[in-house]
């Protein structure tokens, strides 16, 4: 990865695990050359963070159903979240057909119901071609932009999108993959960049989306992960959370990162 010396000194400035500045961040690049003490590392279960050639790689799996597994990286917690919705590039690769989710981008770190705002890339899987939204998107809070199916979903999610719009949970803005023939297991530079009130989300330089920039009583952290999940509410839980549900994987599976690159 070629990088320019402010972009580098960038990376090099707040490399402190646990402990970030307290202002809200500008500018931020890293190449994953070498462990950074930037980001704060985390993995449950089985899962394994390493570093090679100038790749971050985030493994999970094989996992046991009942357990949680995920390897991520993240740069803000509950006592700062540095980032405003912004422009975001990077450059990644998602190895293994797993179960569960994998993703990357901006979260107000909410599990909540009501106060979740992902803003990302996010691949969704499950074993049951009756969950509706096996596959990957562009989610900016419960807004869904398709770019690859792995199950067609439901004809009736299809109806009740048009015919009920703004009325259900999830929103697409279409219902139809925009790169349905896309391998995800090579090499694609994603960014999101910010114009005027909303976010334009390119993959390899190909626009695929257009959403309203969403609006959080929290800020924004920088996130990426893979596991063994998807998350749902469950009907009548009194706490309006997103819940796990865990799903075994034979076979592991891995998050690669080349570069990210975040700036206002």
């Amino acid at each position: 990865m070629v990088y320019t010396p402010l972009e580098k000194s960038v990376a090099e400035a707040d490399n402190k695990t646990g402990d970030y500045s307290k202002e809200k961040k500008k500018e931020f690049f890293d190449d994953f050359d070498s462990k950074s003490d930037y980001w704060s590392y985390r993995t449950n279960g089985m899962s394994d963070i390493t570093y090679e050639n100038s790749v971050i790689k985030l493994f999970m799996g094989p996992t046991e159903a009942l357990y949680y597994s995920n390897a991520e990286i993240a740069d803000g917690d509950f006592t700062h979240l540095p980032w405003e919705p912004c422009n975001l590039e990077t450059k990644v690769r998602l190895l293994g057909n797993h179960f569960g989710s994998a993703g990357w981008g901006f979260w107000n770190y909410s599990m909540t119901v009501d106060g979740s705002v992902p803003i990302w890339f996010i691949y969704l899987r499950t074993n049951s071609p009756k969950y509706p939204l096996n596959g990957f998107y562009v989610q900016v809070g419960n807004t869904f932009t398709p770019i690859k199916y792995f199950n067609k979903p439901p004809l009736s999610l299809k109806i009740a999108t048009k015919l009920l719009k703004g009325l259900i949970p999830v929103k697409f803005t279409t219902t139809s993959p925009v790169m349905q023939n896309m391998d995800l297991s090579e090499w694609h530079t994603y960014k999101m960049l910010k114009e005027n009130n909303n976010l334009v989300f390119y993959i390899d330089d190909n626009k695929i989306s257009t959403i309203k920039i969403p609006t959080s009583k929290y800020g924004f952290r920088a996130d990426a992960w893979i596991d063994n999940a998807v998350f749902t509410p469950l009907k009548g839980d009194y706490a309006r959370v997103y819940r796990h549900i865990t799903h075994e994987n034979r076979e592991k599976a891995a998050l690669e990162i080349d570069y990210i690159k975040i700036w206002l």
